[in-house]
């Protein structure tokens, strides 16, 4: 009975190899980006954002960037190092991604930009965004890199995960 228990908890346990591993949230690098270097890659900066109110931060900039799903808001946040990027920025990128983001002047600590950590919840249909009128957090994660924390539009984490990454791959091409 015991190796029969034993041999089902060993089946269960390594169970099979088809799942990805989930793209990494957090990727060490000691390179000092730019903004000259998003443009390079393929983000369309349209926004600075006055950093005064962020800790630690030397710069930010909304924008967009055309991914596989299309075009797609960015926000990055550059730091001295990877490093502060970790220490100073991960709480407030916390509170400015997810389904439980602080997106409204009241309860956002960086209200900066705020207006852009928000849009219309389209219902399944782009062409109910305008009529749905149900606001959602623009960001549902973000992917620390380098010296910058990257903001990126998706309804799922997974979605903003991978729109960061396709981001990091551009920044990665030689």
């Amino acid at each position: 009975m015991a190796i029969v228990a034993l041999t089902t908890l060993t089946v269960l346990a390594c169970g099979s190899s088809d799942s990805a591993t989930p793209p990494a949230r957090v990727i060490d690098d000691d390179r000092i980006f730019s903004l000259e270097d998003l443009r390079a890659a393929g983000m369309k900066a349209s926004k600075q954002y006055d950093v005064s109110d962020l800790p630690g931060a030397v710069d930010a900039w909304y924008g967009f960037m055309r991914g596989a799903a299309g075009p797609k808001d960015v926000e990055v946040r550059f730091y001295a190092s990877h490093a502060d990027a970790v220490a100073l920025g991960t709480e407030l990128a916390d509170e400015a991604s997810g389904d439980d983001a602080l997106v409204d002047e009241e309860t956002a600590t960086w209200i900066e930009g705020v207006k852009d950590r928000i849009r219309l919840s389209s219902g399944g249909t782009a062409d109910l965004a305008a009529w749905s009128g149900q606001r959602v957090p623009n960001y549902a994660d973000f992917v620390i890199f380098g010296n910058m924390i990257l903001l990126c539009q998706g309804d799922e984490p997974q979605q903003s995960l991978d729109l960061c990454h396709e981001l990091v791959d551009a920044l990665n091409a030689p």
